[in-house]
């Protein structure tokens, strides 16, 4: 017969919840429950199960290792330490207690009916592990004839009592510290309002905050050398958006028989390359208007004629601003 040192494996499905571990705690050779004080040491045998040689009516090899205890109860002071057996499926599986030279050996029934029985006695205590109670003895003995003296089933009972009892109050101490803790903790801060964006301007809203803005000053006449003009400008000048910053927008006017028209219309577009506006102080521009009629003309021969002309710029603010006219006279032959 196959028999489980402990149970590590669910006795109806893997959707039900672990049963308890056979676990156990030493008292001393005395009338009342005493906890065993003696220097001793605990060791768990077992022969693993072998299927081929088990088939054959052998059994598998043996395996002797320490159970490590510890304390039963949070109050560690109170001496009493729990160990729990091994979580192998093994056969013939004994316990070993050596205090200096009295051993105590327990020998199990070796039957699944025997684990099983052993795993309801405990699993009636508490869902929980809680020991069954051994009074140390030299000898060997049936470890379940031990646990079923009066003396130790009550004392078992008691003992699980104790320890759903501190269960309990570990579990009203936590929920206590939550409540302190949202008690105490500060108020969550409110959410900010959501981002409105602001209505789009309308055109006349867009114009009234433009003429705020800094315009030109002046914009002075210096020299005109054949086809070339340098003025001089003053205040805020939108500039083309070429990476250079430096040309203003400009647009080329002709006095005809009619009035003044635009030879070179000012874009209305700009780059984005560089800055679309400046703030110049008496800034100096050298336009080539023959070159510059010819590469940015939208139409016609693109030749500059001879004749009057006055050049146009634009300001922060979106008001122009015009030169004094110049003439353009034809090349020499």
């Amino acid at each position: 017969m196959i028999m489980a040192c402990a149970v590590g494996v669910p006795l109806v499905s893997d959707a039900q919840p672990q049963p308890p571990d056979i676990t156990f705690t030493l008292a001393a050779d005395s009338d009342r429950p005493q906890p065993f004080t003696r220097d001793h040491r605990v060791e768990n045998g077992c022969r693993y199960r072998d299927n081929y040689n088990y088939e054959l009516g052998k059994a598998g090899t043996w395996e002797q290792r320490e159970l490590r205890g510890g304390p039963l109860f949070a109050d560690t002071t109170s001496g009493w330490i729990s160990y729990r057996m091994g979580d192998t499926w093994c056969v013939t599986p004994y316990l070993l207690i050596i205090a200096d030279a009295d051993t105590m050996r327990l020998e199990f029934t070796d039957s699944l009916a025997a684990h099983r029985r052993l795993v309801q006695r405990a699993h009636a205590r508490w869902d929980r592990d809680t020991p069954e109670l051994i009074r140390f003895r030299k000898g060997s003995y049936r470890f379940e004839e031990l646990i079923a003296v009066p003396w130790a089933v009550e004392t078992a009972k008691t003992f699980a009592k104790r320890l759903i009892a501190e269960d309990d109050a570990s579990y009203q101490k936590l929920i206590r510290h939550l409540e302190e803790h949202s008690r105490d903790a500060p108020q969550p801060t409110p959410p900010p309002a959501p981002y409105v964006p602001p209505p789009p301007m309308t055109q006349e809203q867009w114009e009234a905050e433009v003429a705020k803005l800094p315009g030109l000053e002046k914009v002075a006449l210096e020299r005109v050398a054949g086809d070339t003009v340098q003025v001089r400008i003053t205040g805020r000048v939108m500039l083309d958006g070429g990476c250079a910053s430096s040309m203003p927008l400009v647009a080329v006017e002709m006095r005809t028989d009619t009035g003044w028209v635009e030879r070179l219309p000012m874009h209305d577009w700009q780059l984005d390359c560089g800055l679309s506006s400046a703030d110049w102080t008496d800034r100096p521009v050298t336009i080539p208007l023959a070159w510059w009629v010819y590469n940015f003309r939208s139409g016609g021969e693109g030749l500059l004629a001879p004749g009057t002309y006055r050049l146009r710029f634009r300001g922060g603010n979106w008001k122009d601003m015009r030169t004094e006219a110049f003439v353009v006279r034809p090349p020499d032959r």
